[in-house]
């Protein structure tokens, strides 16, 4: 693509190497963003609740990878 910034830098061989330089759109947010307005309903913000929380502290999972051991 195009409007992406390469830049140069070098691997661990001491090679250069291109790589992808920055790529988000400089600016700053409007304004604060509350998810509970993305979210309509309530059993849609009970499932995101539920959701996170199980992500965060359920022992199914370590963090957001899936290991069968703790890291």
């Amino acid at each position: 693509m195009s409007d992406y910034q390469y830049e140069e830098k070098e691997n661990f061989e001491g090679k250069k190497i291109k790589v992808l330089g920055p790529t988000y759109d400089e600016g700053k947010p409007e304004g604060l963003q509350d998810w509970r307005i993305k979210l309509g309903t309530r059993e849609e913000k009970i499932g995101y609740i539920k959701t996170a929380l199980r992500y965060w502290y359920s022992k199914e999972w370590y963090g957001s990878e899936k290991r069968k051991q703790e890291a």
